[in-house]
């Protein structure tokens, strides 16, 4: 069985209590700005608000592709010969 002295457990538990609260803080800002990016609501930052307005841009052109592959078929440079066992 393991002890743990009453020094040790004045300090530990403290600090239990910390970190624990400091996940409740961390998860419910994280919540809220999730809430806020979902709803749209708040004024967000400069990417996001940049991101939501839709823009139009130049219209792009295109050409005509060929109509013929240049290699219509690919052909092997070298063949090889099958070795004895295997037919």
């Amino acid at each position: 069985m393991v002890s743990v002295e009453s020094n040790q457990q004045k300090i530990v538990k403290p600090l239990l209590a910390l970190i624990a609260a400091s996940a409740i803080v961390v998860m419910t800002a994280l919540a809220v700005a999730l809430k806020e990016e979902q709803t749209g609501s708040g004024t967000g930052t400069v990417a996001t608000e940049a991101a939501s307005q839709m823009t139009l841009g130049a219209t792009a052109t295109t050409t005509t592709p060929p109509t013929a592959f240049p290699t219509p078929v690919a052909k092997p440079t070298m063949t090889a010969t099958v070795p004895k066992g295997f037919r």
